[in-house]
This record gives structure tokens, C-alpha cells and sequence, in this order.
């Protein structure tokens, strides 16, 4: 623990920085203390801004709470009460070029500082680092303890007491201290595994699975909905314990917040921790501002579980910050995604290689991605390094027996479309079996006899396209691209129609029936077409012929306004009798129980939806009506093409209730409709912005609370999970069907068997919804039927896991060409081999990219670092500019390009552009699938083609894989030198734009790169010492000669500026032009060198 001796308290933590003129330098700040923060401007002047909200804050007033802008120190008092997170901003002054300043977090209470984990003085690295590998060694005793634990919690006890009864012999016997932490690691271990499972908290089949991977590691695979969530928060509880070091990685931000809430929920202690791409290294090293790299090691040896992102795991495993020998093991979310260069599969063999003993354990929810590709399923195990496959689909016998036990009560309504309805659905199955039967006319060679309506309504339709086409894309002909565009347009329209009302749905077909569209696609000149245009205007507006605004300016007659009774969807009215029922039921049991016993959780009734717009229509049904909801949706959606009185709505709006309108008494004995009960408010009805818990909810009296909630919400993917356990409904009402939603309900009813759920299912019958449904369900089963096939006939070797030096896989260098044969210049001796593995040193933005990953698979050493001049130093003179395709294109037009191959060619002999296209899309720049409408391919080759001639030493690379970089990259470096790391930072890109574009108001930086005087390479330096218009104005000659480097540019501009706007007189031409002959010296007849032989003019 530092003193801080100019305020006399304790200094938490003290940061040394720079910061250039106009720039910011941004902290994060998660210290929940009362704390003092101290800026010394130790040359410059740096400012200092603080917010509650924004973790980047500027000098904006809105944009920061606490600020400190004087000239010497300044310091920001937070308070306890202040949230944490807080964004803090060293903002450098304009006036000066750069600021070099020390940053000090102060408290002033030293009790408080005994919760901080981290203790400097007390706790060293090295010391951490011994207490660690201590609790490693436990690391094989407790997988003794879980393999015991999958024979049953009876053995799982049995073990604790064994290894209790270990260490206590141990202690006596003499052991070591380490063998004794060990054992105290695998009792710990051994207590924890019990207790979760006789906890009660998983069910059965949940059990069985935690044990059998905590048995033997492996690669899990289960349905979608069956509670995967809930596993991985029973094995992540396992591991929270600061002896083990587990990583986790896979996970999205909603899953790790799910996890961590559900933890804290159980009061387990310590949590796991977060790293991401958004964290500094301090909330790495649990600091609360940024701290050198040098102890960013310290939040690994700190152990527990930790959420780390895979490009920070995979930088910090090759700069040896994560201690990979310690790691107790690794957990791999959406396991399906590790294919051979993704960054997981990096990780795992970087992990592997060094560690032998830790486990790896794999989660997946998505049988169907196992399912595409030749053996994709042993592939995927081959690369996380495992041996056994966990199948638990839903009719695995264990998982049926154990949510039958408690099953919900299921009431199915089988709905019925309206005969327009009908028409439409029918008319849409005939267009999209007429495009699929086109297709594949057109594309024999695809071989793609499986395209029908059923695949086209399949919920993975657009990945398989993508799969299929994506590669072929360009020799694809026009007519099969309309093709494939017209095949997603139907299937969207077709899905449309049962879920949307009349007006919303017109409003998606009238947007196909374009002129454009009739040229274009096939479909729109069909008979079939004209009914789907034909009869959904007339579920809108009856037989009556509407008439655009155009139209009725042409006649120049108004007609009478006509009345509007569009179609109601059939799904309001069952809606409206299921709610009625529950209504029923809900006050009759209200007056056979006393008033003194209130139940333990209300009646509460949730309406699942597909989306948030379909919430906000339920919404305006239930508060509005039918009839004023259709008539809200009119003006929303189709008024705008209509004159204000071309139409009105229905009497029975205002005046007649309709079935979802029951009239309520209410307290004064009157009677009231549900528009009054509900109090609809405007802003919250009105179809868009964002939601909030007032939107979701509605209130009718005499009835249970109901709620809404959309099941495809990006934000938050376990919003059903979380209503079911916070709000216990009675009632759930299932608007559209999902199979993850029913599941997801059924394992909420096994683990909540007190409390019997009732669920009403609105289906239509017959239609293509049931279809799609049915198809869902059809496609899981046969995708579990192939993996189970695929596991009986598996070949799995025994050094699939790694775990002795026998893996092939872990081989470096193994695609590297036969070693050079024996020379008779050396006497028969074969070369010697390098001293050192070759290295590269590669750009840490790069590891976003497959790149690093299959260089490190042919032998090659990856240094991480940041440096600013190319993307990957090979060779001392040897640099790589590594652009795909789409950012080829971005920094062509943008010129970012040009100041790249500049800093190159400046710095490096033999600069090399490096264009890699997707292995997955056609290697070619011909046609329109990567550019834009309105770019060409000839503006690309053009700019090419000038790049080439400005830099002749810079030399392009066109590679169609990331798998063809690493090859060619890996020849251009055998028998090169070895790049430096210190030459590879010192190398700067040559950068007059000293303050960023986007902080100058782009028209008056125009305005004066427009001035006489004024150069490309001195314009952002003028730019920095001012800060308006006013400020060079007044500046002097000679101060704009500083800054600007040039006598005669300052002269100019000076001139410029403060010279007389009139013309000279006709006499005075000779005597304004003079002073112009002196700045131009050397252009005039003075100035001719005496060898110039010029004619004299007469």
C-alpha cells in the first residue's frame, strides 16, 4: 500500500500517462469507496472529466457530472453513494501538443481498504503465483472426487470424507503443505459437487448430465430448451472457488449476466468475474483504474471462474500473462462454432500443449449445425480435444419420464384462417413451389433436389441458402439471384400472414406491387399474385375500391368518406375468450377463499409473443378494442396514401363495445369499458420506440395482471426464464409457438411442481404455421438421429484429449515441406536447425482474424503487439498489410489506404499487401455481391493500379483463404531473419493529422485548408492551436511562421487574411504585384540563372 505525501491519505493506485492535443485517455472506475481522483499535469495542461452514465465522457456539459479544469492540479471528489461504473476522461489541452500527467486514486478511509483482495505489500506475484500452483495440485485429486461423484452422491460423499480424512493423515504424517492444499482443494470440490446435487435445484436428467461431465470430459449436445443455462450454472457453482483457476469463453454478455444472477441469487461466493474486449487492464488485474501490463497476471492467479472473450485469451496465453499450467480447466460455450481457425480452437491447442491434466468440458444447444459438412460432429471433437459425445434430446427416455412427472395442463385452441385468408396462403404455396421448381430448372449442377415449400418454411432456410450459394455466388446467373431473393420475400410474407393484422399485412404486400418489382421478379405478373393482391386489400377495405390522393386531384371531386371495417385477425377473439375464462375462474376462487388468506404469489397471466411488435398489437387490443386497434393500425400504416376523409371508422369504436371491451362496474356503481380501465397512454401505444415494463404490462380490473413478453428479444435472450421465476404466472398463453418456449416451459413446471402451470396454446390448423412448427420439430429429431448414428460408428483414438505428447494435432510445423537432404558441398552433413523457432510478429487487432491461428499451426512463434505500421512484421524488412475484401474497398475510397502503403514503404524494403477473400464466397471482384449499387469494379482496379504506381516496391498478394496466407506467408519466411519487436513499435506512421477528423468541424477545416499558405502536411498542426476562426485571425506573421514552418506560407496567409478585399487601382498593379514577385522568388525574370537563354519580347 502506497502513501500518497501530498494529501496525506492512501493512495490506491497511481497511473503515469501522455495525451496529445484535443485527445482522450479513458479509464473505467469500479471502486465502490468514497474516493478522491488526483490529476498532476506533469508538463502540458491535461483536464480531467467524470460521468455517471458514459464511460467515455468529453467536455460536452451533457456529456460529464464532475469536471476539474484547472491549470495546475486537479481533483474530483466521488462519493459512496455515486454508481459505479464511472467513465473517467484525461482530456489534453488544444494549446498544447502533448500532456504528460499522473493520475492518483485517494481514500481516506484505511478499514475499508482490508476488503481489497489485492494487497501489494502482503500478497507478491510470486507469492500468488506459489499459492496457486499449491492449489493446482489439487486439481488431480478432485477429478478423482468427481469421477467418484458420477457413481452417485452417495460415492460423491464418501469421497469428500476420504479426502478429508486425507489431509487430516496428511498434516499428521508430516506431508508437504502442498499435498495437504490439494486434498483441502478436492474436499472442497467434493462438498460443492453434493451439495448441488442434492440440493434440489436440477432435475434429474439435469443431474445425470453434470455428473457425467463432471465424470469424464466431453462434448454435451442437448435440444433447444431443455435448461442448457441451468447446467452451465450448476458446473460453474462447482468451480467458484478461489483454489481452482476455470476459464470460461463462448459466452455473449446476456449468458454471463444470466449465470452471475442466478449465482448471486444462491449466495455463492467469490462470483466469477468478467474479462472482455471493452475491459482495461485494470478490471483484469480487479484494479479499479489501468495498471502496467507486467501484473495484468495477477487477476488469473487470483483464481475462481472468469468470462473471458477468446481474443483476450488467446493474446494473454501467447504473452504468458494467463498461466496455462495452472488452469484447472476450460469451458466452451456453443461448442459448434470451433471449427480449425476459429479463435476457440486456437485457444484450446495453445491451452492443451502446455496444460496435460486440466478438463475441457463443451456445451452445445444446436444439433443441426452438427448435420452439415462430411463429419462435422468428429471434427468439432477433434478440435476442442475430447473423446466422449453426450446426446440428450427430447425423447431421451430420462428427460421424457422426468418432464411428465409434473407436465403443465395444456388447453389447444385450433384456430381457423378467414377464407381470404385461405386464399392468400394458398395463392403464396403455389408462387413459392413455382420459384423453387425455376431454381432448379435453372441450376441443375447445384443438385439441390430438396428445395420445396416445406425447406423453404424451415427456420434454418437462410443459413442453408447462404451454405449453398454463397460459394457459387458469382457464377450464378441473374434470373437464379431474383430467384433466391424472391424465395426469401415469399416465405417473409407467408409467415406474415397469421401473425399480423389486416392493415400491417397489406401494408408488407402493397410495398411488392411496384412497377419495379413486375420487371424484376417473376412472381408479381402471376395469376397467384393478383389474389394475394386482390384479397388482401380486401380484408382492409371490403369490395370498396380505394382511391389514391393522385386519383382524386385528378377528378377534382371529393367523394363521400367511406366506412372502415377491416378484417379481424382470428387469434383477438380466442385471445379474448381465453382471458374471459381465466377472469371467471380467478374471481370465483377469490370468493370461495377468506379474506385473511392471500396466496403466496397472485394470479398473474403471460402472453407470449413472437416479437415486440406483436406485444404492442396485443397491447391495443386489449386497452383499445378491436375495431380501434384496426383503425390505430390503418392510420399508422396505410392512411398516409389516402386523403384525411377518405375514410372513418365504425360507429361501434366509440359507442359499441366490442368482446374484448366487457363493460366492468366500477366504484361508483357505473359502468366503464376497458379503454377507461386500461388507461392507455399514447406514447406507450403507439408501435415504436423502445419497451419498458409499463408497455409489457396491462391492468384490467377484476382480472389478473397480464403480461406480455416478446421470445425474440436480441437484448435479452432468457427474459422467459427470468418472468417465470420472478413473476410465478398461473396462466400462460402461448400467442405463437415456439418449440424453445414450450420446453422452456415444461422444465420451469418440473422445477416448480408447487405451483401447477396452465397453458393455452392458439394455433391454426392446417395452415403453414402448424407446418413450420411440425418442421422445427421433424428436423431436430432426424439432426439427433444422425449424431446418434455418428457416435456408434465413431473411431476415437486414445490420444484424442492430448493429454501425453502422442496427439498429432498439437504437432507444430507438421505441414511444413521435408527438412533440406544432405549437401556433398557440407560433407554429407545435413544443415543445422534454426537456434530459435521462427517468429512474426503480428498486430494485436489481428486476432480477430483466422490468420495467427494457422501460422501458429505451421510452426511459427506469434508475438502479440500494437504497432501502428503494417499488420504483420515477417521478416526485418518484410511487412504485411493484411485487407479483406470489404476493407479493401473502405480504405480505397476513403485514402486510408494511400497513408498506410506510405508509412511502409518508408519504414520496411519490401512492403506487401495482403488481400484475402472468404473461403466461403467466390474469389473473384467481378459483379455487385461485395460493392455497393453505386461502385464498380473498374473504380477498384483503377485505384489499385494507381496504388501500384505512386509505391513501385509495393507488391500484392491475392490469396482465396486464410489457409492460402498462411502457406505463402510461411515461404516468403523460411531462410529470413528474425524481425525486432523494439523496431516493429519505434515504427510510426507519418501522421500530420495530429488531431482526429472526426473532433474538427469538417467546414472549417475545409474553409482553411482552402487558404493561401496553407498545406496538406500543416493544416491539422494549425488546426491544434486554435480553437476558432478568431484565434488565427489573431495571430501574428510571425507565430503563423512557427507554426506553419515557412516564412513565405505564414507571409501568405498573413496577407490573406488582413489584407484589403477591393481591387488595386489600375496605377498601383505594378505596386501589388511587387511584394508577390518577392514571395515568388525564383519564377521571375530576377531570378533567371545566368544560363537561361530566353528570347527577349518585343
Amino acid at each position: 500500500m502506497c502513501v500518497c505525501a501530498v494529501w496525506g491519505d492512501y493512495a490506491i493506485q497511481s497511473i503515469r500517462g501522455e495525451v496529445d492535443a484535443g485527445n482522450y485517455t479513458y479509464y473505467k472506475l469500479q471502486w465502490d469507496g468514497p474516493v478522491t481522483i488526483v490529476l498532476e499535469s506533469l508538463s502540458g495542461d491535461a483536464d480531467l472529466y467524470v460521468s455517471k452514465t458514459l464511460l467515455k465522457p468529453t467536455f460536452d456539459p451533457e456529456e460529464f457530472d464532475f469536471s476539474s479544469t484547472t491549470c495546475g492540479r486537479d481533483w474530483v471528489d466521488i462519493p459512496r453513494a455515486c454508481p459505479r461504473p464511472l467513465g473517467v476522461a484525461v482530456y489534453g489541452h488544444p494549446r498544447q501538443p502533448s500532456s504528460s500527467y499522473e493520475l492518483h486514486l485517494v481514500y481516506r478511509d484505511p478499514d475499508y481498504l482490508d476488503q481489497f483482495t489485492l494487497h501489494p505489500e502482503n500478497d507478491t506475484e510470486d507469492e500468488l503465483l506459489g499459492t496457486l500452483r499449491k492449489r493446482a495440485g489439487a486439481q488431480r485429486g478432485s477429478a478423482e472426487t468427481e469421477t467418484n461423484g458420477a457413481a452417485g452422491t452417495a460415492e460423491t460423499a464418501a469421497g469428500a470424507a476420504e479426502a478429508e480424512e486425507g489431509t487430516e493423515g496428511a498434516a499428521k504424517g508430516g506431508e508437504t503443505a502442498e499435498e495437504a492444499a490439494a486434498g483441502a482443494v478436492a474436499a472442497a470440490i467434493s462438498e460443492r459437487v453434493q451439495a448441488t446435487v442434492t440440493s434440489g435445484a436440477l432435475l434429474s436428467y439435469e443431474t445425470q448430465m453434470l455428473l457425467e461431465l463432471l465424470a469424464e470430459d466431453g462434448l454435451l449436445v442437448s435440444a433447444r430448451g431443455l435448461g442448457l443455462e441451468r447446467l452451465v450454472t450448476a458446473l460453474v457453482r462447482v468451480h467458484c472457488d478461489p483454489g481452482q483457476l476455470v476459464l470460461v469463453m463462448g459466452t455473449g454478455r446476456p449468458e454471463e449476466e444470466y449465470i452471475v444472477e442466478r449465482l448471486a441469487a444462491d449466495g455463492v461466493s467469490p462470483l466469477p468475474r468478467t474479462v472482455t474486449a471493452d475491459t482495461s487492464v485494470s478490471e483484469r488485474c480487479s484494479l479499479p483504474l489501468t495498471v502496467p501490463s507486467t501484473v495484468s497476471r495477477q487477476v488469473y492467479l487470483q483464481g475462481g471462474v472468469l468470462f473471458v472473450t477468446s481474443r483476450i485469451l488467446v493474446v494473454d496465453l501467447l504473452t504468458e500473462r494467463c498461466p496455462a499450467d495452472l488452469v484447472t480447466g476450460l469451458v466452451v460455450y456453443r461448442a459448434h462454432a470451433v471449427v480449425e481457425s476459429a479463435q476457440e480452437a486456437f485457444i484450446l491447442r495453445l491451452y492443451r500443449q502446455k496444460n496435460k491434466t486440466g478438463f475441457i468440458k463443451a456445451f452445445s444447444s444446436s444439433p443441426l449445425s452438427f448435420t452439415s459438412g462430411f463429419c462435422q460432429v468428429q471434427r468439432v471433437m477433434r478440435n476442442l480435444f475430447v473423446r466422449n459425445l453426450y446426446l440428450w434430446p427430447r425423447f431421451h427416455m430420462q428427460v421424457n419420464q422426468t418432464l411428465k412427472e409434473c407436465a403443465p395442463e395444456v388447453v389447444e385452441i385450433r384456430l381457423k384462417m378467414t377464407p381470404l385468408m385461405m386464399s392468400i396462403q394458398t395463392a403464396l404455396l403455389d408462387l413459392i413451389n413455382i420459384s423453387c421448381k425455376e431454381f432448379r430448372r435453372l441450376n441443375p449442377s447445384l443438385d439441390w433436389d430438396s428445395l420445396t415449400a416445406e425447406t423453404v418454411l424451415s427456420r434454418s432456410f437462410h443459413k442453408v441458402t447462404r451454405h449453398r450459394l454463397d460459394p457459387v455466388w458469382n457464377q450464378l446467373s441473374a434470373r437464379t439471384r431474383q430467384l433466391a431473393s424472391d424465395l426469401r420475400t415469399l416465405r417473409s410474407l407467408l409467415l406474415a400472414l397469421p401473425q399480423l393484422d389486416s392493415c400491417s399485412f397489406y401494408q408488407l404486400v402493397a410495398a411488392q406491387q411496384t412497377a419495379e418489382r413486375a420487371l424484376n421478379s417473376g412472381w408479381a405478373i402471376l395469376d397467384a399474385a393478383e389474389t394475394v393482391f386482390v384479397d388482401a386489400r380486401r380484408r382492409v377495405f371490403g369490395d370498396v375500391q380505394p382511391q389514391a390522393k393522385r386519383a382524386v386531384r385528378a377528378e377534382g371531386k371529393r367523394p363521400q368518406p367511406k366506412v372502415l371495417t377491416p378484417e379481424e385477425p382470428p387469434r383477438w377473439p380466442a385471445l379474448s375468450e381465453v382471458l374471459s375464462e381465466i377472469r371467471a375462474e380467478v374471481s370465483a376462487a377469490a370468493a370461495d377463499e377468506s379474506q385473511d388468506s392471500l396466496p403466496l404469489w397472485p394470479d398473474k397471466v403471460l402472453i407470449v409473443a413472437s416479437d415486440m411488435a406483436a406485444c404492442r398489437r396485443i397491447r391495443e387490443f386489449l386497452t383499445l378494442g378491436s375495431e380501434a386497434a384496426l383503425w390505430r393500425r390503418f392510420q399508422l400504416t396505410l392512411a398516409s396514401r389516402y386523403d384525411d376523409d377518405a375514410f372513418i371508422p365504425s360507429t361501434a369504436v366509440t359507442t359499441t363495445p366490442t368482446t374484448a371491451q366487457e363493460k366492468a362496474p366500477n366504484k361508483d356503481g357505473g359502468q366503464q369499458t376497458l379503454t377507461q380501465m386500461g388507461n392507455a397512454d399514447p406514447k406507450t401505444s403507439a408501435g415504436g420506440g423502445t419497451a419498458d415494463e409499463d408497455e409489457l404490462q396491462v391492468s384490467l380490473p377484476d382480472s389478473p395482471l397480464l403480461l406480455l413478453l416478446p421470445t425474440k428479444d436480441a437484448n435479452d435472450p432468457y427474459q422467459l426464464q427470468r418472468s417465470l421465476h420472478l413473476y410465478r404466472p398461473r396462466y400462460v398463453v402461448l400467442y405463437d409457438l415456439d418449440v424453445a418456449v414450450i420446453r422452456t416451459i415444461e422444465v420451469h413446471q418440473a422445477a416448480t411442481p408447487e405451483r401447477q402451470l396452465r397453458v393455452y396454446t392458439l394455433l391454426f390448423s392446417g395452415t403453414s404455421e402448424e407446418q413450420a412448427y411440425l418442421t422445427a420439430l421433424r428436423t431436430e429429431k432426424q439432426a439427433f438421429e444422425y449424431l446418434i448414428s455418428e457416435k456408434a460408428s465413431m473411431v476415437v483414438p486414445e490420444e484424442r484429449e492430448g493429454r501425453d505428447d502422442t496427439n498429432t494435432d498439437l504437432e507444430r510445423g507438421a505441414v511444413q515441406p521435408e527438412p533440406a537432404a544432405a549437401s556433398s558441398r557440407r560433407g554429407g552433413v545435413a544443415p543445422p536447425p534454426p537456434a530459435e523457432p521462427p517468429r512474426v510478429i503480428v498486430d494485436m487487432r489481428e486476432f480477430r482474424s483466422e490468420l495467427p491461428s494457422l501460422l501458429h499451426r505451421r510452426g511459427l512463434e506469434i508475438v502479440p503487439a500494437t504497432i501502428e505500421v503494417g499488420d504483420y512484421i515477417v521478416t526485418p524488412e518484410l511487412c504485411v498489410e493484411r485487407k479483406s475484401v470489404s476493407d479493401l474497398i473502405g480504405s480505397l475510397m476513403s485514402g486510408r489506404l494511400y497513408g498506410q502503403a506510405l508509412a511502409m514503404s518508408r519504414h520496411y524494403r519490401r512492403p506487401l499487401l495482403l488481400i484475402e477473400f472468404d473461403q466461403s464466397k467466390p474469389f473473384t471482384l467481378q459483379g455487385k455481391y461485395y460493392l455497393s449499387s453505386d461502385m464498380s469494379s473498374a473504380q477498384v482496379v483503377s485505384r489499385l493500379q494507381l496504388l501500384t504506381l505512386h509505391f513501385p516496391r509495393l507488391r500484392l498478394m491475392w490469396c482465396p483463404s486464410p489457409y492460402a496466407s498462411a502457406e505463402l506467408l510461411h515461404q516468403l519466411k523460411e531462410g529470413a531473419g528474425e524481425p525486432s519487436l523494439a523496431e516493429a513499435r519505434s515504427a510510426t506512421a507519418d501522421r500530420t493529422d495530429t488531431l482526429a477528423e472526426d473532433r474538427v468541424n469538417p467546414q472549417v477545416r475545409d474553409f482553411v485548408s482552402k487558404l493561401p499558405g496553407v498545406r496538406q502536411k500543416t493544416l491539422y498542426a494549425l488546426l491544434n492551436k486554435i480553437d476558432s476562426l478568431l484565434d488565427l485571425l489573431e495571430m501574428s506573421e510571425e507565430a503563423l511562421a512557427e507554426v506553419l514552418g515557412s516564412p513565405t506560407d505564414a507571409s501568405q496567409l498573413h496577407q490573406a487574411l488582413h489584407g484589403k478585399l477591393s481591387a488595386p487601382a489600375p496605377g498601383d498593379m505594378s505596386a501589388a504585384k511587387r511584394p508577390a514577385t518577392a514571395t515568388t522568388a525564383g519564377r521571375g525574370r530576377a531570378a533567371r540563372p545566368r544560363f537561361w537563354r530566353g528570347k527577349k519580347k518585343s
